[in-house]
């Protein structure tokens, strides 16, 4: 199939396409070792995003915490989006909570979400 490189390259391709099942899957033939990496955790944690898959992207949210800059943002995306499910079933609770943590992750956030109507609530 090629190197991790090339696997991990394509499959950030699939992932910036909304090919997110295609990632997911390319990501999956990938040695074990190569999984644990902060660029493959990164790529997970976008893919697990965009299905909503909360609980095992928490799990890589807390391992990318601290990896990079790019990382935290990721980290931070997946706290706002997942911000965005608490508030739009009502639990704004939870809802500020995650917003927090994403802020936390990244504070850089702040200024992407200027518009939100998250933010105005939030910050």
């Amino acid at each position: 199939m090629g190197s991790e490189q090339e696997i991990i390259k394509k499959a950030t391709g699939y992932c910036e396409l909304g090919m997110f099942s295609d990632a997911w899957d390319l990501i999956e033939s990938l040695p074990p070792e190569e999984k644990t990496k902060a660029p493959v955790l990164d790529l997970r944690l976008r893919i697990l995003t965009a299905f909503s898959q909360w609980e095992l992207g928490e799990h890589i949210a807390e391992l990318l915490l601290y990896a990079g800059e790019s990382e935290s943002h990721t980290v931070a995306r997946f706290h706002h989006s997942r911000a965005r499910a608490f508030y739009e079933i009502g639990e704004y609770q939870k809802a500020r909570e995650c917003f927090k943590r994403a802020v936390g992750a990244w504070d850089g956030i702040r200024k992407e979400l200027i518009d939100d109507d998250l933010s105005a609530l939030f910050l």
